[in-house]
Formats: C-alpha cells, sequence, structure tokens
C-alpha cells in the first residue's frame, strides 16, 4: 500500500506515469469504487442522494467508456486497467480536496474576500487537476502534451455534457 501512494504522488507530481502503476483488476475496482463514494458529498450539496449516486455513477461510465475508446482507437488495450487506476485515484483524491471548498461556497451567500480566495484555490485545484489528467492521457495514449491536452478536454466536454444532458439541475 506504502509503494501504491507513493507511485500515486508520482503521478500527481508528474514524475510517474500510470505505466508505473500495478495491473490489477482488485486495485481497479478499489479506485472505482473510491472514485465514485468521494465524488458524492460534492453532489449532495446540490441534489438529493439518489440523483447524486446516479450522477456520479455516470461519471464512472463516462470515465471508461473514454479511456477504453481512446485505448481502443491507438492500440494501447493493454494499458486500460493502470489507465483507469490512475484516472479514478487521482480523481478521489481530487473530489476530496475540493470538498471543503465546496461547503465553504454554499455557507457564504454574499461575494467576500473568503469567496475570492476560494475561488482561487478552487481554479489551482482544478487546473492541477486537468494537468495531470494530461499528462496521465500522454503517457497511456503515447501522444505529445497537446493531443493529451486536446484530449482532457475533450474527456471534460463530454463529462460535463453527460451531466448536464441526464441531470439538468447539476449544470
Amino acid at each position: 500500500m506504502n509503494t501504491f501512494i507513493k507511485l500515486l504522488f508520482g503521478n500527481l507530481v508528474l514524475k510517474k506515469g500510470p505505466q508505473d502503476l500495478p495491473a490489477s483488476t482488485t486495485l481497479m475496482k478499489l479506485s472505482l469504487l473510491a472514485y465514485l463514494v468521494s465524488g458524492l458529498p460534492g453532489l449532495l450539496v446540490s441534489v438529493d442522494s439518489a440523483q447524486a449516486v446516479l450522477a456520479q455513477a455516470l461519471d464512472v461510465l463516462v470515465l471508461l467508456l473514454f479511456v477504453y475508446l481512446c485505448l481502443q482507437l491507438f492500440v494501447k488495450l493493454e494499458r486500460y486497467t493502470q489507465t483507469i487506476i490512475a484516472l479514478a485515484s487521482i480523481g478521489s483524491l481530487f473530489q476530496l480536496a475540493v470538498l471543503p471548498i465546496l461547503f465553504q461556497f454554499k455557507g457564504v451567500e454574499e461575494a467576500s474576500q473568503v469567496m475570492l480566495g476560494m475561488s482561487l484555490l478552487l481554479l489551482a485545484l482544478v487546473s492541477w487537476n486537468l494537468t495531470v489528467i494530461a499528462h496521465i492521457f500522454r503517457e497511456s495514449f503515447s501522444v505529445r502534451l497537446p493531443a493529451a491536452i486536446a484530449l482532457t478536454i475533450s474527456y471534460m466536454f463530454i463529462t460535463l455534457s453527460a451531466r448536464k444532458f441526464f441531470f439538468p439541475e447539476l449544470a
């Protein structure tokens, strides 16, 4: 477990890639479960528990399908398990990291210095998250950084569009 955390940290700071993680289906299932559960508190700020579970399950489904289709396209399907482990584990960490900010936003109804600071912190976390996703895509799909950035933007667009289509109250 200690090795996994070190490898995960290496992915967070862009020093390691998903190829360094073990290709374990058990670890992939645990990472997906952690991703599913860690996303619920942030959604519960806006919707009831049933909708939160469905919205987060949709997020997991989009992740699984997007990675599968991209790896199929780039003929790298053997990297599927490690890529999902990396994205789901990193996603779990970022979802937990933004929770205090989301709860802070819910408690404040007017613009203030606290809101400005929290907004900047949220922007920094989201930017870091997107950077790590692009890094994982670059490593997993063996593409150059501009292509990885384009894939990251596409993935986020598809995820947000699917969520907006099925759960307009989260838009």
